[in-house]
C-alpha cells in the first residue's frame, strides 16, 4: 500500500525506497503513523535487549536512545531543537520563525537537545528498573505519533500553503485522524491489558502527554500565531517523554 510506505518514508529512515505521492496521498498516510510508531518501538526494544545482553543496563539505554534517534533520522528532535532556538529569539513572530528555520543550531537548541536526550536515557533506565521498559517504549512511540493526524487537521498553519503543515492541512479529513486513533487504540490495548498497573500508567502518560501538548501548542500560537512542522515534531518528543515518565513512576502498592 503506497500510503503506508509514504508514512514509513516520512517518519523513518528505513530502506523502503522513495515512494511518490501528492498531498492527498500523504494526508491518508497519517492514518498509519501509529503503525510506524510500533515498528520504531520494536527496533528500540530490540536494541535495548541486545545492549543489556552484551553490556549493561546503562549502556543499553544509551544505545536504545541512539537507535530511537537514528531510525527516525532525528526528525522530531530536530523540530524540538528548532523550537528551542525559536524560544531564544526574543521579539516578533518573524524573528522567531527565522531562528527556527536557520540550519545552524543555537546555544539553547544545543543545550536543550542534549539535556533532552539525557533525560530520555534516564527515564528508560527508570522504566528498566520498574520492569515496564518494553511497555513504555511501545506506548510512547505509538501514542506520540497518533495525534499528528488530528493536529494536522485541526491546527492552524502559521504559513498557510507553505511548509509541510500548510501543504497537508487542506487535504486532511476527519476520517484520517479517526482512523489513526482507532489503529493506535488497537495497538495499545495489549500493553494496557498486560498487568494490573499497566492501564493506570498508560492512562497517566496519555493524560500528561495530551495536557503538555495543549500547553505546547498554545504557547506557539501566542509566539508565532500558529503551528508548523517544528512545533509538531516537538510535540511528538514531549508525548514520548510524558509516557516514559508515567511508566517509570514507582506506584505505592
Amino acid at each position: 500500500m503506497n500510503e503506508l510506505r509514504l508514512a514509513f518514508a516520512f517518519l523513518t529512515r528505513l530502506p523502503i525506497g522513495t515512494p511518490s505521492g501528492g498531498a492527498a496521498e500523504h494526508a491518508v498516510s497519517t492514518r498509519y503513523y501509529p503503525v510506524v510508531g510500533a515498528v520504531v518501538a520494536l527496533v528500540v526494544v530490540g536494541t535495548l535487549l541486545g545492549g543489556a545482553w552484551c553490556f549493561d543496563p546503562t549502556v543499553a539505554c544509551v544505545l536504545a536512545v541512539a537507535a530511537w534517534t537514528l531510525i527516525t533520522g532525528g526528525l522530531h528532535m530536530d523540530g524540538l531543537v528548532d523550537c528551542f532556538d525559536g524560544l531564544a529569539a526574543n521579539g516578533e513572530a518573524d524573528r522567531r520563525l527565522q531562528a527556527m528555520k536557520d540550519p545552524h543550531i543555537g546555544g539553547l537548541g544545543s543545550i536543550g537537545g542534549s539535556l533532552w536526550l539525557m533525560l530520555k536515557v534516564a527515564l528508560l533506565s527508570r522504566c528498566l528498573d520498574e520492569g515496564t521498559v518494553a511497555q513504555a517504549v511501545w506506548c510512547a512511540a505509538i501514542f506520540a505519533r497518533a495525534p499528528l493526524a488530528f493536529e494536522l487537521t485541526a491546527g492552524k498553519p502559521v504559513t498557510p500553503g507553505q511548509g509541510l503543515f500548510g501543504w497537508l492541512h487542506g487535504e486532511m479529513r476527519r476520517t484520517d485522524w479517526l482512523t489513526a486513533a482507532l489503529v493506535a487504540t488497537c495497538l495499545l490495548v495489549p500493553a494496557a491489558a498486560s498487568d494490573s498497573n499497566a492501564l493506570l500508567r498508560i492512562t497517566m502518560g496519555a493524560l500528561l502527554g495530551a495536557g503538555l501538548s495543549l500547553l505546547w501548542h498554545h504557547s506557539w500560537y501566542r509566539r508565532i500565531g500558529g503551528l508548523n512542522g517544528d512545533v509538531l515534531g516537538g510535540a511528538v518528543e514531549i508525548r514520548e517523554m510524558a509516557v516514559l515518565a508515567a511508566m517509570g513512576i514507582s506506584l505505592p502498592w
